[in-house]
């Protein structure tokens, strides 16, 4: 429907290549029931599907992504309040924080693998050992510094804090899963 607004500015103009693009006016009311801003819309997946999802949740993805894949292919439905209801069993059965953990877990185990090696720099004494010893919290730190991962302190298996320059091999522990890292421990 064209309201009022619109049909007026229609007749007002005689060239009919502007009259249509007064047609697009923000006063017009076409143009405000359609959401520009918003670029993802809400699915709900009807299968499980690898590195995407389960069944039963609602993911956000690209319009044309939804539209052209998941759509297509009977993967997804709109996320209408029916089918919420349709599919909330299967919602329920989702852990969340658990796959949020894991995928967590993956991206820290991606940076680390990606280059096994932390340096860590410190100052020697005149004798030439270092003047502060590095522990787990100084891993922490340093990895969250230089590798932007976080992770917690309990999860470095070093037996005794580093007390001398040079490698030394650690390991992570991420479930069950377990990360080798070498810290290389120099002076600056």
């Amino acid at each position: 429907m064209i309201t009022s607004i619109c049909k007026n500015s229609l007749k007002s103009n005689n060239n009919p290549y502007l009259s249509l693009s007064s047609l697009f006016k923000q006063s017009c009311s076409i143009n405000q029931s359609v959401n520009y801003s918003s670029k993802t819309i809400p699915i709900i997946l009807v299968q499980d599907i690898d590195k995407v999802g389960q069944k039963g949740e609602e993911i956000e993805v690209k319009k044309g992504y939804a539209r052209n894949f998941f759509f297509m292919k009977g993967l997804a439905v709109h996320a209408t309040h029916e089918n919420r209801k349709k599919y909330e069993e299967f919602s329920q059965k989702i852990d969340y924080t658990t796959r949020r953990l894991e995928k967590e877990n993956l991206k820290a185990i991606k940076k680390i693998t990606k280059d096994n090696r932390l340096i860590i720099m410190r100052t020697s004494l005149p004798d030439g050992s270092p003047s502060v010893n590095i522990d787990v919290d100084n891993i922490v730190y340093s990895l969250k510094r230089r590798k932007n991962v976080v992770i917690d302190p309990k999860t470095i298996n070093l037996p005794a804090p580093i007390d001398n320059f040079g490698t030394h091999p650690i390991s992570i522990q991420f479930g069950a899963r377990e990360v080798p890292l070498i810290i290389q421990f120099e002076t600056l």
